[in-house]
């Protein structure tokens, strides 16, 4: 942090404002102007920095010496400690404590703060149980069990476990054994450990001849690198606990290769499970699921039979059971681990008092004895304790420094300081120090090493007051930097303030002792957003508006809260651009039905207002006062026509002559009825009305800072503001970026698996443009001519100069051996004489020759976009063209051609991209699409652009224009592999000169390096102007990083790299470690020959606890987490160490909850962990719990093990049987497993469970083919019933989705590289075909239904075919056509269960995925990707109440709660537009949309191993929804509805479905804050009801309803009907504190609701909110607001002929002959009646204008028109 902490938060700020000007309005003159210095205002786009520390703990001096234990203990660990095994002398008094109560035999819970030393709190007790036992018990201790369980939630936090474990117990100079023994006996038997995971090898019944010989030769590359090159690499990882603990490895393998799995006696860890199933393990580490497995399966019996042998052999032989990280335990999936840990109990036969317990975390609350009796009911639930035996709760005691202060230290000494001075290498650290303690009092200056220094400060620092007041304030604290600044140092300036704070945080950190503890481990936390988007008054006479170049638009807003302009009360829309010239555009929407712009109609600010789903988009051009559409070539819907927009009412008119002159409140705008190929619901235009250029699908794009590029900048400068890591330096081949690393995280495996590929392609394409004008510049100041051919060796020569290392796998070593080829050429040649190797076109790797495209002829931001480089014709070709040119009579000079050549190169590369014959369209699709369907190229007949005919003035068929095509044929062009022309490499040469004058037209924004007869290439306008300094200003951000790079500074290439489940499993028998695995080695510098490290980690929750990363000190979040513990663990990942201030980057997004905290970030800094709650009492849960303890103890269950048990065998020969013995079994032995004081129906369970299994029975019968799995490429086998119970939920889940659905990707030879898991409630939105996915850096859109082992040898054709007949997969749906209501036919309703109708309609049937797959079975370049989206509607449920089930609400006169069990969700994507899916219904091919059209190009979505099928004719299709139907326990809010006084009905619902939908959002969002989930956790609906006989009098219902979203249950639903209360109270702050006009993202409005934005009404339900709690409607609205409303429309009304008073009281309307009362009246109220008045509802003046209009006609019949 070269300049400071403060100077770091201003460049993050600085930077990230550049970017969003330079990308969203570099473009546009008029934006840029009118926003100023707005963009770096504090609270748009960042928050001010806040400081934290970690809490200090105190240190007990020597305390092991005068801990509580026997004195041979004490000598045990006092060796280890001097041995430097993981134990210290001097520990925390907590982890003395541990220890001693440990010992005691009392359970433990530990919490304590991040990097507190907690896993030391369960690790010391274990090494006092094993060396008690073997020195006190030596008979028990020879007897094989497991003496010790680790519990882990993940594996991840196993193998950084195993990791310890290896330095400690396995270390290997054996110090561990020697002491071990020294203290027991010489002959005890060694401690051994093992990890029982999924990845330990490998499954089976027993040693197989293959998988052993697998696992030989990977454990053998590993043990090879101990000698040789690769030793420093082992020492590393050996150091590291990466090397399995064996004590003769060679012997190990010997054994191996004869399939031998015998453990060595001096092993400290077993390896394989057959190692562990024969020689039991002393300490078992695992994770939940594996110990589920290993509790029901016959091959790990043994392990549980020699812990029971051992707990029987001595009654004092206790289990010690630790559960780390406890509060990742919690709700639903909490209570089956704690039921899990009593099928425990009852394998061993033992009781809860045979077992201690340590239960250890960073995150539960200690404020008061409240919190404190919260974690022991929590510990007490998790562990089975139910006799209440007490926990020993151990919290740390923190150390204060308040009364050590003595000195002071000068203001001016401080100011003095250069706080980068003191982050540099350990020289000028020294020096700095030195320097500023010179004139500080008490200082030693004896003191002469750094290390010296450091340890004094650690003892002395909090001594003097600035240090002491920043310790004191920031331990546990976050504290704002400049109440820092202001309270430290009162007598500065605010500036001053901030520079000297910024110098105590480079000093405070580096305060560590001799054995690494840190005084003051600090972070700062700073948190920045994007835009939602740009917002413009639509009145160019706003008082507050902004105009340029003619061009005039209101005030600008950036938040979407605002419908009209609170300056003059006009309409406001949102803004698009046209990304390539920034030309503006509003965006509304229009009814379909006035699609045809043959009438008025009204421009819509939001897609879904009310009743009118059916609507399309509408992009309408701002003009330039000179503006004149051209005639379309072509059909009348590609013309551009104009319209007029009333700015005060949001109406649109097409009627020309009526509009003929200037009118005041009209704005002339044009429209387009274009639409793009698979857009129909968008009107937008064919090409940009302004620069005349083809628009690409979605190049019209908001200012809404999507994607991942506003974040990768502030990653990036974070990165670049770290200092480099002491002894990485100096290194570029070894360590490029000198040890600087990020950790970031996101809540999801697709955010973190995009957020990895684009992190590294902007990186990768930023250091492309650096390296390629370097390469350019070389070739330019070497003699010889050169050509664009040549570039490539350039390029190596220009990486090998920077020590650059580029491009990926192959890619990258061919690159490595190209740059050491060239190097020895260059300098063997003397550089003059440089004869280049390797030809771009045939020699280079694809990668380089895709960014050459990139950077000469892409989309956006090329080296011409940047006015950086262009290319020329090469200078022996340029002669020889000049010469043919005169042959045929034309002269042209030098200078002329290449201006010519020059507008035509830019018009080729951009419409056709046609450069380079050799090279392959595939690399081009991976750069953008060609304007010519999928052609790249010139076809023969090419014409040249209209823009060169017209400056050239030629006419049609001008002889000149031929001549100039034959000789740039002859000279430049070549047929290329797809028999279309491509200029050829070796006749242009790339140049680069930044004393050349570039040009920018001002008509269509182009840059160019060179006019055309003085006019814009592109374009042919008169209107540019040479570049000046605010011109080439506006491109710094592309523009100077290649100068620096020019200058000598450093190009950074930053290696991001996918950290996510998605890429964890890799069997151990392949590769020692996983993927991920791997990517941390390389995130720790621990890299092999070849390889280089990983700069940045793209990761899930799999690295926030557990795993240390070292001297991290960078952490990035990619949005706010949806728990404080989230972000408290992820932040607490970096600054462990010190050594430096730690930054942590948080850039939120624009939903509610990351507003909540972005507004009062303190919270989520450092703010309590809630109350934990566990859930052991929900009766599905003690089902699953039985069900699993019944089952396993079925005699042929219990003989083969559950796993074992083919599920159809099971169901078609023992299910009878199995009933049988339910019935006999004893009650009082099964309720003897369940938690005490539980109330338990034993007879409903088993009626229940019998259910289940013959609805199983009868499902197999059906469909038989679901139950069998794929065993090789054509090969099946039975399921095994464990599966088929687990799918079903009869067991227990763990609160993973059990309605769970694969994407299946698989290889070129059909074999499945990656089974992508997730809950159909997600899937059917986030897989749905037409939608895109990443993984491992690679795009794939979903084009089909397919899951492996389908497509058999019987349907090798037709694997589809099956799931279409079968009513499991496709089922019938009837909707009711009043009231929405849909469900399924096979329930057999008569009628309407909501409303009575009993004209039920059938609808499109609904199809459950069996897995997905990608479109053509391969992946998809981004340029080619047209993704399209669609998401699940309104979830519903169709069961109807119980009376005696609901409750009144505590203080509410209309609300009615009720938490049900198994009620019937139906969840159901509709595809885009309602337009539903057409699926193939023999391959499974799949796109959205209702015509067999969309399967045109689309093939089979699956590839198999050596077998060629023909592409399927698609000759059967239908239309379907996705969808599926599921079981679960929900909240429901029953809203009582008097009809007699709200319409429930007016308006086709207007207010009521308004009312309903906001509600239930915030009811979602208020939930999921209250419970401390992430609000996605829960699932929100509503639907209405009617209580009478009549749709219009008696009572109606509203019912509002809460799951969640896992259909397994996780309990929140519940745990919040017990807080409903409080949870109002929330929602109703939700609702009333915002001050937006409807909804928007800081109360409504997030990502996952976008699709009904235009319903959220925070008002309706504040109405419907209060009517429920008090019965009280809303109140009448005042006579100002009336006016208020109907004002806007008050010219259209008198264009209609009626005449508004808006004076009188009430309002008048009149026509000749008639008038009228206008009473404008909430919506929520039924409609009064009285004939001589006109009644509007205020949502229709609000919300739907042209409703309102339509009932002033209705009452005024004579109007026109």
């Amino acid at each position: 942090m070269p300049h400071g902490a403060n100077y770091v938060h201003q460049q993050l700020c600085t930077d990230l404002a550049d970017y969003i000007k330079a990308h969203y309005f570099g473009k546009s003159e008029l934006l840029l102007s009118a926003i100023g210095n707005r963009l770096e205002q504090e609270n748009l786009l960042h928050k001010k920095p806040y400081i934290e520390s970690s809490p200090a703990y105190l240190t007990v001096h020597d305390g092991l010496s005068t801990a509580e234990l026997d004195d041979w203990l004490k000598e045990f660990f006092l060796k280890l400690a001097h041995e430097g095994l993981g134990v210290f002398a001097s520990p925390f008094s907590h982890q003395l404590e541990a220890l001693e109560k440990a010992v005691a035999g009392h359970d433990l819970f530990v919490s304590t703060g991040t990097g507190s030393g907690k896993t030391e709190c369960f690790m010391w007790p274990i090494l006092a149980k094993l060396v008690t036992e073997a020195r006190n018990s030596p008979y028990s201790w020879e007897q094989r069990g497991v003496r010790t369980i680790i519990m882990y939630p993940m594996n991840a936090l196993v193998s950084d476990q195993i990791s310890r474990m290896r330095r400690m117990i396995g270390d290997p100079q054996n110090k561990f054994v020697s002491i071990f023994r020294e203290t027991a006996t010489n002959l005890s038997r060694r401690p051994q450990f093992g990890m029982y995971t999924g990845r330990t090898p490998y499954p089976g019944e027993m040693p197989d001849d293959v998988q052993d010989h697998k696992l030989e030769k990977t454990l053998k590359l590993i043990f090879d690198r101990k000698e040789g090159v690769h030793a420093a690499f082992y020492e590393h990882l050996l150091n590291e606990g990466k090397i399995p603990a064996k004590a003769d490895v060679e012997l190990f393998l010997h054994n191996l290769h004869f399939h031998t799995h015998e453990p060595h006696d001096e092993d400290a860890e077993l390896i394989t499970r057959f190692e562990m199933q024969n020689y039991c393990p002393d300490i078992l580490i695992t994770n939940y699921s594996m110990l589920e497995y290993m509790l029901l399966r016959k091959i790990e019996r043994k392990i549980w039979e020699n812990t029971r042998s051992w707990l029987d052999i001595d009654s004092n032989n206790k289990l010690l059971f630790v559960i780390d990280e406890a509060h990742m335990y919690g709700g639903s999936s909490g209570g089956e681990v704690a039921l899990l840990i009593r099928r425990l109990f009852n394998k061993l036969g033992i009781s809860r008092d045979r077992v201690q317990f340590i239960l250890t975390t960073a995150s539960m609350p200690n404020k008061s004895a409240l919190d404190s009796a919260a974690v022991m009911r929590f510990a007490d639930a998790l562990t089975a304790n139910d006799s209440s035996r007490p926990f020993e709760y151990l919290t740390g005691t923190q150390e204060s420094v308040a009364t050590l202060c003595r000195y002071d230290i000068a203001d001016s000494t401080i100011l003095k300081a250069n706080p980068g001075a003191f982050e540099d290498d350990d020289q000028s650290k020294l020096n700095a120090l030195t320097s500023f303690f010179a004139e500080v009092e008490g200082f030693e200056h004896r003191l002469t090493e750094l290390d010296d220094i450091c340890a004094w400060m650690h003892a002395n620092l909090a001594s003097y007051r600035p240090f002491n007041e920043l310790i004191e304030r920031c331990r546990g604290n976050a504290v704002c930097m400049d109440d820092l600044a202001k309270d430290i140092f009162p007598n500065l300036s605010h500036a001053d303030g901030l520079h000297a704070v910024s110098v105590l945080l480079s000093i405070a950190p580096l305060a560590k002792d001799y054995e690494g503890a840190v005084l003051f481990p600090a972070r700062m936390h700073m948190l920045f957003k994007g835009l939602t988007g740009v917002y413009a008054c639509t009145n160019p006479e706003c008082p507050k508006g902004h105009s340029h170049d003619g061009i005039s638009i209101g005030e600008i807003f950036f938040t979407d809260d605002t419908l009209t302009c609170p300056h003059c009360g006009s309409q406001v829309y949102e803004l698009y651009r046209d990304r390539r010239c920034g030309t503006l555009f509003f965006k509304g929407y229009v009814l379909e039905q006035d699609a045809d712009f043959k009438q008025d109609t009204y421009l819509w600010r939001n897609h879904g207002h009310l009743m009118d789903d059916y609507m399309k988009e509408l992009h309408l051009y701002l003009p330039s006062p000179d503006y004149q559409p051209q005639r379309p070539k072509s059909s009348q819907t590609a013309g551009v026509w104009p319209c007029y927009l009333d700015v005060k009412s949001g109406f649109l008119s097409f009627n020309h002559a009526f509009f003929d002159g200037k009118v005041d409140g009209l704005i002339k705008l044009y429209y387009s009825k274009y639409s793009a190929k698979g857009r129909p619901e968008v009107f937008t235009f064919s090409k940009c009305p302004h620069c005349r250029h083809m628009l690409f699908a979605k190049q019209l794009s908001s200012f809404s800072t999507k994607g991942n590029q506003s974040f990768y900048n502030l990653i990036k400068t974070q990165f670049q503001q770290q200092p480099a890591v002491p002894g990485k330096t100096g290194m570029p081949n070894e360590f490029p970026n000198e040890g600087r690393k990020v950790l970031l995280f996101s809540d999801s495996r697709q955010r973190a698996a995009k957020l990895a590929k684009d992190m590294s392609y902007l990186s990768e394409i930023m250091a492309a443009r650096q390296l390629f004008v370097s390469a350019i510049k070389l070739m330019e100041d070497t003699p010889r001519a050169f050509s664009l051919e040549d570039l490539y060796d350039f390029l190596c020569l220009a990486a090998a100069q920077k020590s650059i290392q580029f491009f990926h796998d192959k890619d990258r070593e061919k690159f490595i051996k190209h740059t050491k080829g060239c190097i020895e050429e260059y300098e063997l040649s003397g550089g003059e004489d440089y004869e280049t190797q390797y030809p771009v076109s045939k020699s280079a790797p694809e990668q380089m020759q895709e960014y050459m495209f990139r950077l000469i002829a892409g989309s956006y931001n090329t080296l011409y976009d940047s006015a950086v480089c262009w290319i020329e014709p090469q200078r022996k070709v340029l002669n020889k063209a000049i010469a043919a040119l005169k042959e045929l009579g034309i002269e042209v000079s030098k200078q002329e051609f290449i201006e010519f050549f020059n507008a035509w190169f830019m018009n080729v590369c951009d419409e056709s991209l046609a450069l380079g014959e050799n090279i392959s369209d595939e690399i081009r699709a991976n750069v953008k699409r060609p304007f010519d369907r999928f052609n790249y190229g010139l076809k023969d007949q090419w014409t040249f652009s209209t823009a060169i005919h017209s400056i050239m003035c030629w006419e049609k068929d001008d002889i000149e224009a031929f001549k100039w095509k034959d000789v740039l044929n002859l000279y430049f062009l070549e047929s290329g592999k797809s028999e279309r022309n491509y200029i050829r490499l070796n006749t242009v040469t790339p140049r680069f000169d930044d004393t050349h004058v570039w040009y920018k037209c001002t008509t269509c924004s182009e840059l160019t390096p060179y006019l055309l007869k003085g006019k814009c290439p592109s374009c042919g306008s008169e209107h540019t102007h040479a570049m000046g300094q605010s011109d080439y200003a506006a491109l710094s951000y592309w523009r100077q990083p290649v100068y620096d790079a020019l200058a000598g500074k450093q190009i950074r290439v930053i290696d991001t790299e996918e950290h996510t489940a998605q890429l964890s499993h890799k069997d151990q028998r392949d590769d020692l470690w996983s993927k991920t695995e791997q990517y941390e080695l390389r995130f720790q510098d621990l890299v092999q020959e070849h390889e280089t490290p990983v700069d940045i980690l793209s990761s899930t929750t799999t690295m926030e606890v557990g795993i240390d990363i070292g001297s991290l000190v960078a952490v990035g979040l990619r949005n706010i987490p949806p728990k404080r513990e989230n972000y408290q663990q992820r932040a607490g990942r970096a600054g462990r160490r010190g050594s430096s201030l730690s930054t942590i980057v948080t850039f939120c997004e624009g939903g509610p909850h990351d507003s909540i905290y972005f507004n009062n970030p303190v919270p989520m800094f450092c703010g309590e962990p809630r109350r934990p709650w566990i859930d052991i009492k929900s009766e599905k849960l003690l089902q699953r719990h039985l069900a699993m303890i019944l089952l396993q103890e079925y005699r042929s269950i219990a003989q083969n093990g559950l796993d074992k048990a083919a599920a159809v065998d099971f169901l078609q020969e023992e299910l009878q049987s199995f009933i049988a013995y339910l019935e006999t079994y004893d009650r009082s032995r099964a309720l003897a497993q369940l938690p005490a004081d539980v109330d338990f129906n034993f007879e409903r369970f088993k009626d229940e469970l019998i259910d289940a299994l013959e609805e199983l029975k009868d499902k197999a019968e059906r469909h038989p083919d679901l139950f069998t799995v794929q065993h090789g490429p054509f090969n099946t086998k039975p399921k095994a019933l464990l599966d088929a119970l687990y799918e079903a939920g009869v067991i227990p889940t763990y609160s993973f989705p059990k309605n769970v659905v694969s994407t299946y990707i698989s290889d070129q030879d059909g074999k499945t590289k990656y089974a992508i898991d997730r809950g159909l409630d997600v899937a059917i939105s986030e897989y749905a075909p037409g939608r895109a996915i990443v993984v491992d850096k690679k795009t794939y859109q979903i084009g089909g239904f397919y899951a492996p082992g389908s497509a058999t040898y019987r349907n090798i054709k037709e694997p589809a075919k099956a799931y279409f007949s079968d009513p499991n997969y496709i089922k019938r749906v009837l909707t009711c056509t009043h009231c929405g209501w849909f469900g399924l036919e096979e329930d057999n309703p008569h009628q309407c269960p909501f409303c009575g109708n009993p004209n039920l309609e059938q609808d499109i049937n609904m199809l459950r995925p069996w897995g997905f797959a990608p479109r053509n079975a391969e992946q998809i370049s981004d340029a080619m990707l047209e993704e399209t989206y669609s998401a699940v509607q309104q979830p519903l449920y169709s069961t109807l109440p119980e009376g005696e089930q609901l409750q009144l609400v505590d203080n509410c006169t209309n609300i009615k709660i009720a938490s049900r069990t198994n009620q019937r969700i139906i969840m159901v994507n509709k595809g885009a537009r309602y337009k539903g899916f057409t699926v193939c219904t023999d391959c499974g091919a799949a796109m959205p949309g209702d015509s067999k059209d969309v399967l045109k190009d689309v093939e089979r979505p699956y590839k198999l191993h050596n077998v060629f099928l023909k592409p399927c004719r698609h000759a059967n299709v239908q239309r379907v929804n996705l969808g599926y139907d599921f079981i679960t326990d929900m909240m429901v809010l029953e809203f009582a509805i008097d009809n007699n006084k709200i319409d429930v009905n007016a308006d086709d619902r207007t207010w009521i479905s308004r009312a309903a939908q906001s509600l239930a959002e915030a009811l979602r969002l208020a939930a999921s804050k209250h419970l401390d989930v992430e609000f996605t956790e829960l699932v929100t609906g509503y639907r209405l009801r009617d209580g009478g006989t009549s749709l219009f009098r008696g009572t109606s219902y509203v019912d509002i309803y809460l799951y969640d979203s896992l259909s397994s249950g996780a309990g929140y639903s519940d745990s919040a009907a017990q807080n409903i209360n409080t949870i109002l109270q929330d929602v109703h702050a939700i609702l009333s504190d915002c001050t937006c006009d409807a909804a928007c993202s800081k109360c409504l409005k997030h990502f996952r609701n976008q699709f009904f934005h235009g319903l959220l009404d925070r008002h309706a339900a504040l109405q419907l909110l209060e009517w429920g709690r008090t019965g009280k409607a809303a109140a009448a609205l005042t006579l100002d607001e009336q006016r208020a409303l109907i004002e806007p429309l008050e010219r259209i009304i008198e264009r209609l002929g009626i005449k508004l008073d808006l004076t009188s009281d009430p309002i008048k309307g009149s026509i000749p002959g008639m008038s009228r009362d206008i009473v404008i009246y909430p919506a929520m109220w039924l409609a009064p009646e009285d004939r001589g008045t006109v009644y509007i509802s205020d949502a229709l003046l609000k919300h739907a204008k042209p409703y309102a209009i339509d009932r002033l006609k209705h009452y005024f019949p004579v109007a026109i028109c």
